[in-house]
């Protein structure tokens, strides 16, 4: 062993007597026998919700064409990413327009109709505001 080394010896857990046990005993049913005062119990308010923000409700909107020679027409715009064949038409036998009705949200849509495909309508996109 070095110079510096401490040994280091534990010491025997002194032992309860039943003396000892009895005062800690004692209290313990001393605690028991009194009867604790109910703290009155708080209500609990009802639990309040993450408020989501409404989603703006959607609003049925008609497209009208008139295109008397065509087999197919679609609406195209800004509402489907341009897309062709999204959003088809049905021709009405009385008029002869075609007509479909398409839910969106409120606001300002630019589109054009498409006739068979490949023959968009001429000129500047058209503007619906919903």
């Amino acid at each position: 062993m070095s110079k510096n080394s401490k040994t280091v010896v534990a010491k025997p857990a002194a032992k309860k007597t039943a003396a000892a046990k009895a005062p800690k005993a004692a209290e313990k049913k001393a605690e028991v026998k009194t009867p604790a005062k109910a703290a009155p119990k708080a209500e609990k308010a009802p639990a309040k919700k993450a408020a989501k923000p409404a989603a703006p409700k959607k609003v049925a909107v008609e497209f009208v064409a008139d295109c008397p020679l065509a087999t197919t027409v679609s609406v195209a715009g800004s509402f489907n990413n341009w897309a062709v064949d999204v959003d088809m038409l049905k021709k009405d036998k009385k008029t002869g327009l075609w007509k479909a009705k398409i839910s969106l949200v409120p606001g300002d849509y630019e589109y054009k109709f498409v006739c068979d495909g490949v023959n968009w309508d001429a000129g500047d996109n058209k503007i619906k505001h919903v």
